[in-house]
C-alpha cells in the first residue's frame, strides 16, 4: 500500500531553507511509498520498540503494528487518513559548541517537527536530502507516539525507521549521502534530546 507524506507547513525557515526541506519532503516520501519498505519495517530488529499514548503508559509493539501506524499515517490520537502529516518549525536549538547538541525537539505526539538550524544548514551544506529525510521520518515517529529506550542503543523505533528511509534511498540517491551527518543520526539518540526531556515536559527527540 503507498503511503503519502503531506507537508502542511515551514515555519521559521529562510527561503533557502524551505526550499530544501521541501526538497526533502519528496525524497521521504519516495522512500516510505518504495517497494519493499514495508518489508524492511515488519522485520527489523528492534530493540525497544516502545509506543506510548498521549494519556498511557509505553507499551511495546511489533514490526507488524509499527508499520501499520506508518501505513495508516497514524499520527498519536488522530485517525487513520494514510498520510504522514508534517510540518516543520526551524529553530535555534543547542548547537554543537553548546556541549550538548540538540538535532531536534518535538513533543510527544504534537506536531510541529522542531529542527536545529544548526542541522538544517550542515545537512544543506552537504546537499544532503536523504539524512533530511531520515531525520524527518524519526521526528514523525514521535509524533506517531513512538519514544526511545531509556538506553542509548540506537534500535528503538524512530531510529530503526531513520536508518530504514536512508537505506531505501540510498540506491538512487547514495551520492547525496554524508558520513559526517549521517554520523550525527547514528547511534546517538542523546542528541535527540527526547526520552530525559520527556519526563519533564513531554518533549521527544
Amino acid at each position: 500500500m503507498t503511503v503519502d507524506v503531506c507537508l502542511h507547513e515551514v515555519t521559521g525557515a529562510t527561503e533557502a531553507e524551505d526550499r530544501f526541506i521541501r526538497d526533502s519532503v519528496v525524497l521521504l516520501r519516495t522512500a516510505v511509498s518504495s517497494a519493499g519498505f514495508g518489508a524492511s519495517v515488519r522485520n527489523a530488529d528492534y530493540g525497544f520498540s516502545g509506543w506510548q499514548s498521549l494519556h498511557g503508559g509505553v507499551r511495546d509493539m511489533d514490526g507488524d503494528a509499527i508499520w501499520e501506524r506508518i501505513v495508516h499515517g497514524r499520527e498519536c490520537g488522530k485517525t487513520a487518513d494514510h498520510t504522514l502529516d508534517i510540518s516543520v518549525s526551524v529553530e535555534d536549538l543547542e548547537t554543537p559548541e553548546s556541549g550538548h547538541a540538540v538535532i531536534g525537539r518535538t513533543r510527544l505526539g504534537t506536531l510541529p517537527i522542531r529542527s536545529a538550524r544548526w542541522f538544517v544548514a550542515q545537512c544543506m551544506d552537504a546537499g544532503d536530502r536523504v539524512n533530511m529525510a531520515a531525520h524527518l521520518m524519526h521526528q514523525w515517529m514521535h509524533v506517531s507516539g513512538f519514544v526511545h529506550a531509556p538506553e542509548n542503543t540506537g534500535q528503538d523505533a524512530p531510529s530503526v525507521l531513520a536508518r530504514l528511509v536512508r537505506r531505501a534511498l540510498e540506491s538512487d540517491y547514495g551520492d547525496e549521502i554524508d558520513a559526517k551527518v549521517t554520523a550525527l543520526l547514528t547511534l546517538d539518540t542523546t542528541d535527540c534530546d527526547c526520552c530525559v526531556a520527556s519526563e519533564t515536559d513531554g518533549l521527544a527527540a
